[in-house]
């Protein structure tokens, strides 16, 4: 069947038409919604941990937690809210939120790790229970501890009259909790004996039988009288008799 003239330029017409139609469809076509940058939530989450931190505790690390990349959330067209507190003590860890709350919507809960780089007291020597650390029997070194606040010694001052509760072996560093309270009074020490009755107090030298740390019982020769009391250890060299 022989195709007319007219018949061409319908075909050529609606081609036209069709191509013209796919274009501007294609030109409408919604584009897939932006999403949100997960690194952009991790440092929301740091920063907002920094920002409560005391300027002069220096040293601190604050590391957020790798989001699962197939998280997807649309991109927040406003600054992100984030709420978060420091951990208290020697915790390690703190749960920030970081939430979109304008036109879109979402939260994410961010764990956030924490770190402290500081110095510490390392034992050169191992020491058994009972013993005393002196300054030359540890080294300070610089390590990385967890939390804002740290359980271990960091100067030689600290070790001053306290006696190991425990054996620490050799490149152990410090911690408060091995040692015991520092001794106000030692054995063999010339103390003062003290006793307060009606607003008056009294004083007597005296000889330290034992050791004791504060508020710990100790007794003592009177050396007026030569009777052995017994006291408390109020301050360094003072110990109290109750009347």
């Amino acid at each position: 069947m022989p195709v007319n003239s007219l018949t061409i330029h319908l075909l050529l017409g609606l081609a036209l038409l069709l191509g013209v139609t796919a274009s501007a469809s294609a030109q409408v076509a919604p584009a897939a919604p932006e999403s949100q940058s997960l690194a952009a939530v991790r440092r929301a989450a740091e920063d907002q941990l920094r920002g409560e931190l005391d300027p002069a505790v220096t040293g601190v690390v604050f590391e957020a937690a790798e989001l699962d990349s197939r998280l997807r959330v649309p991109a927040c067209p406003s600054p992100l809210a984030v709420t978060g507190k420091l951990p208290r003590g020697t915790q390690a860890r703190a749960l920030v939120r970081v939430a979109c709350i304008k036109k879109v919507y979402w939260t994410l809960n961010v764990p956030v790790e924490i770190h402290r780089q500081a110095d510490v007291l390392v034992l050169r020597k191992a020491v058994g229970r009972g013993e005393i650390i002196r300054a030359e029997d540890v080294l300070v070194q610089s390590r990385v501890l967890p939390g804002l606040t740290s359980p271990f010694l960091t100067r030689p001052a600290e070790l001053t009259g306290r006696l190991t509760r425990r054996p620490i072996p050799e490149g152990t560093a410090v911690t408060a909790d091995a040692l015991d309270a520092p001794l106000l009074i030692h054995r063999g020490q010339n103390v003062i004996l003290t006793a307060r009755t009606g607003g008056f107090e009294v004083r007597a030298p005296g000889l330290a039988m034992a050791d004791a740390a504060a508020e710990q019982r100790v007794r003592v020769r009177n050396l007026n009288s030569l009777k052995i009391v017994e006291g408390v250890a109020d301050t360094a060299g003072v110990v109290r008799v109750n009347p």
